[in-house]
């Protein structure tokens, strides 16, 4: 009884204590071990958009408050623009005043050529008339000498008569024989002044090109100027919220300082996951995620890692257990495959799993007398080889244009992809409008197109690449209509500079038609009997190069054939020398000068590949309609039918692409379907392909593409 009233007691006084301690202990175990199914800590990523002037301006208004949600191309300030409209009025009496003196000069030219021209004619008359008088005088001659001879044959003259005569004769015959020669020149001057006469209306000669050159200058002066005044109404790139404005109407804002900030929500946002350092050594890009948000229920976010910390490092204060206890580890950047709209700094739990596209493990081999076990579930992945998802395209985007994907470009930096489509816009409505689309890791599509500004129109446009010094070049088919028409937007290839949230041509070349204009050259590249039957699908580029590939013509044998552009540069004009002036017109100068620029560049017939298709159940002919070199070294090719009406394709892999004959392997063959653009998927060890589908939706897949 003693001892059970001591043990009592002692209970009594350390229970205290041993609730502290398993507290403490439960708590420890709370903060080490995380959240529940071992998820870490994460959030949404605040995308923070200054909006600033490009030159020192002064504010004349604002138009958004603090706190205003406002879309993408939304205006935010206007500058004032007293200055630069000065200076275009300006420019613009200036171009006026080119003008007149263009008229001025060609008039006095026009006047000069004129009075060159009477003058000619006025000594061509003199000397047709000298001719005639000495035609006349030496016939006169030829009777009153053979008159003289008479006469000293009778004794009735004498000698000395008949040799005076006789130098006349030989006078007036010398005469009218240098005549012809002294009228053929003047004849020729009178040619030549009708000529130069002929080329100055046609401006073609040196003083009218000058002149139409200052012309052009102090155009392309307004037009700058005008651009520049379009900087003076501030636009959100990005939708989003106000978060301050730091300049009011009146206050002068020097270029590149914050007018007003914006946090942005674009579509496809990111997460930012704080992953404790005994976590975080395994994770790698491409490991699928999925997020819960915090204190919410409902189903998880699916999401991929597209960037790791490259070292362990003391993680953002708001991960840390407590303020004053900083905690390590690795910033882990994760895009949604779903877009949302979220909001900057909004709390996740966040758990990560196998590596995308990573072959599921084996189940066990079960013993012969026990039934089979199921396979364990797949990590999440690329869809399956025989799975396509379809885009989403918002309702509005789709009442605007149409979405026929003929190309596809990742672009990493912005966590989404870019496309190009066949047509755009509708009929009678924004056809042809220069646009491209953006989409999603999830195949969502902006609603906003992305704009191209230095070109009116865009057709048919099937293929996207971007070059190493951040350009673009886009490729439109070179091929004839249906209605048997190519406008020159249909032979296109043009080179594209980042502007703004959208792009501006910087470089423009017109391929078949400077084909048409020298048949030894396209036959060199593979086209004997001209272009007629070009049609250019593929495009890419590969260390300083760009190679375009053909669906038609095919070669003699059957093989799609592949061009090589070793110089874009030159091909845009920056390494070739000046043009040299052409006679006949702008159209012919212009033509002279993509000649000159073609051949700078050095185009080739690179290499010629078979990539046949199945065509309801039989083989067909098969061309490019993309061609892509992956970052393993290896070219991806897709093919379609290469003159053949119906919906077949062909996914192609040469592992180890060199000039000459290829031999592609068959990857995965697409019945009913049109692969036409290619891009390295944005999950890592996977390669993204879009479909046309005409006007049904548009779809992708991801492949894995592995060495």
């Amino acid at each position: 009884m003693y001892s059970y009233s001591r043990l009592r007691s002692a209970l009594q006084d350390a229970g205290p204590v041993f609730t502290l301690v398993l507290t403490l202990g439960a708590a420890l175990w709370l903060h080490l071990d995380g959240s529940p199914r071992g998820r870490v800590f994460g959030f949404a990523e605040a995308l923070p958009e200054v909006v600033s002037p490009i030159e020192t301006a002064r504010v004349a208004s604002i138009e958004v408050t603090v706190g205003q949600e406002v879309s993408a191309g939304q205006v935010i300030a206007k500058l004032d623009t007293s200055v630069i409209d000065a200076e275009i009025s300006i420019a613009k009496a200036q171009k006026a005043q080119v003008e007149a003196d263009l008229q001025m000069e060609l008039a006095l030219l026009e006047q000069e050529l004129d009075v060159d021209r009477a003058s000619i004619e006025r000594d061509l008359a003199a000397q047709r008339e000298e001719q005639r008088r000495a035609v006349a005088e030496a016939r006169v001659l030829d009777g009153e000498i053979s008159r003289i001879k008479q006469l000293v044959d009778d004794r009735l003259a004498v000698v000395g008569d008949l040799t005076k005569l006789d130098v006349q004769h030989a006078t007036a015959t010398a005469i009218a024989g240098e005549k012809p020669r002294t009228l053929g020149l003047l004849n020729a001057q009178l040619k030549a002044a009708e000529r130069r006469r002929s080329e100055l209306r046609d401006r073609g000669s040196g003083m009218a090109a000058k002149l139409d050159a200052d012309v052009r200058v102090a155009s392309e002066s307004i037009a700058l100027l005008e651009q520049r005044r379009e900087g003076y109404v501030l636009r959100a790139a990005n939708a989003g919220r106000v978060a301050s404005i730091d300049k009011q109407p009146g206050e002068v804002v020097p270029a590149g300082e914050p007018l007003v900030q914006l946090l942005s929500a674009r579509t496809g946002a990111r997460a930012v996951a704080c992953v404790p350092e005994r976590s975080a050594l395994g994770l790698q890009e491409g490991d699928a995620a999925e997020l819960w948000i915090r204190d919410q229920l409902g189903a998880s976010i699916p999401g991929s890692v597209i960037a790791v910390g490259p070292l362990v490092s003391e993680l953002p204060a708001r991960c840390w257990p407590t303020p004053e206890m900083p905690a390590w580890g690795r910033v882990v950047t994760i895009a949604l495959d779903t877009p949302m709209a979220l909001v900057p700094g909004q709390a996740f739990d966040i758990t990560f799993g196998a590596r995308r596209g990573a072959a599921a493990a084996a189940p066990p081999k079960p013993a012969p007398a026990a039934p089979p076990k199921p396979a364990p579930a797949a990590p999440p992945g690329p869809p399956a080889a025989s799975a396509q998802a379809l885009m989403k395209v918002p309702p509005a985007l789709a009442g605007r244009s149409r979405l026929e994907p003929s190309g596809i470009l990742a672009r990493p930096g912005e966590s989404r992809y870019l496309i190009v489509s066949d047509d755009t816009g509708h009929e009678r409505r924004d056809e042809g409008a220069p646009w491209l689309f953006a989409m999603s890791t999830g195949g969502a599509i902006e609603p906003e197109p992305v704009t191209v500004s230095g070109v009116d129109e865009l057709s048919d446009v099937e293929g996207i690449a971007a070059g190493d010094a951040g350009e673009i070049y886009l490729l439109s088919s070179q091929s004839y209509s249906k209605k048997g028409k190519r406008k020159p937007e249909r032979s296109a290839l043009l080179r594209l500079r980042p502007e703004g949230r959208g792009f501006r041509v910087d470089g423009e070349i017109h391929l078949a038609e400077v084909l048409d204009a020298a048949p030894a050259r396209a036959a060199a590249l593979g086209l004997p009997g001209g272009t007629r039957a070009l049609d250019v699908e593929g495009l890419t580029f590969r260390q300083g190069a760009l190679y375009l590939g053909l669906k038609a013509p095919l070669d003699p044998q059957g093989n799609a054939m592949i061009w090589r552009i070793a110089a874009p540069g030159a091909l845009f004009g920056d390494e070739s020398p000046a043009p040299v002036t052409a006679a006949g017109g702008p159209k012919r100068q212009r033509s002279a000068d993509e000649a000159r620029r073609f051949e700078a560049a050095r185009v080739s017939l690179w290499a010629r590949a078979r990539v046949d298709v199945e065509l309801a159940g039989r083989p067909a002919p098969g061309g490019i309609s993309e061609l892509l070199f992956m970052p393993d070294g290896s070219l991806a090719v897709t093919s379609t039918p290469s003159t053949e009406d119906g919906d077949a394709g062909a996914l192609w892999r040469v592992d180890r692409p060199e000039a000459g004959v290829l031999a592609p392997r068959l990857v995965q063959r697409f019945p009913g379907l049109k692969p036409e653009g290619l891009a390295p998927s944005l999950a890592a060890g996977a390669l993204m392909v879009v479909f046309d589908a005409g006007s049904a939706a548009p779809s992708f897949q991801e492949l894995p593409w592995g060495p």
